[in-house]
């Protein structure tokens, strides 16, 4: 299953259309779940993508490392990042483990629904306890992901056992959940959940998504 996903975004034609996606800003939920985060925390930026998390992040006192599984968004978030001033960390994974000492990290985020391409129930369990390795004492780690119930009643054409299909023609796909699958997959990593919600992104017509806060 992983290498749907990593064709998807080792293609440069994928990856150039993502940078339509910036708005560069947080969305309302990440605004949100930003304010329990402890001053100038130093923040591991999971499926990093186009940098839109980290530069927004940075602008406010964070201290960001970016990764993701594909060669061809990391050279492309590198070069945005050095035009736009930032001096940002971008580098590649396996999509498994990461490179990092344990206790490394103030909070982990797995944002842009990055957690519903991680299929199957081991890959993400196995996922998050690479989180909390990599998490001090106390930290935190935020995740989303693409709520069941919002995709069912407005994309129900584009949802089949709760497998999102955005793209037509396309293998890949995003995992839908509901809370209390989301609060599962946290507990059983290990984690103490603080919250796990509805988040708005930017405008109503952006739709929902949910995402989940929790502790080490």
């Amino acid at each position: 299953m992983k290498d749907i996903v990593h064709q998807w975004y080792v293609d440069k034609i994928n990856v150039d259309e993502m940078v339509h996606w910036n708005k560069g800003k947080l969305k309302k939920w990440e605004q949100a779940v930003a304010e329990f985060f402890p001053k100038e925390a130093k923040i591991l930026d999971i499926g990093c993508g186009m940098g839109r998390e980290a530069f927004a992040l940075t602008d406010k006192g964070f201290s960001i490392t970016g990764i993701d599984i594909s060669e061809e968004v990391i050279k492309q978030v590198m070069q945005l990042s050095l035009q736009n001033g930032y001096n940002i960390p971008f580098l590649i994974y396996d999509g498994h483990t990461f490179s990092f000492d344990d206790n490394s990290f103030d909070v982990v985020i797995i944002w842009a629904q990055t957690f519903g391409i991680m299929y199957g129930d081991t890959y993400k369990i196995d996922f998050l306890n690479e989180c909390k390795r990599v998490l001090k004492k106390n930290g935190l780690l935020s995740f989303s992901g693409h709520d069941y119930r919002y995709e069912m009643e407005y994309y129900k054409q584009y949802t089949n056992g709760g497998k999102f299909y955005p793209y037509a023609n396309a293998e890949i796909y995003w995992e839908t959940f509901l809370p209390e699958e989301l609060i599962n997959y946290a507990q059983n990593a290990g984690f103490s959940v603080i919250l796990c919600e509805e988040g708005e992104i930017y405008e109503p017509e952006d739709g929902i998504i949910l995402h989940c806060l929790c502790k080490k």
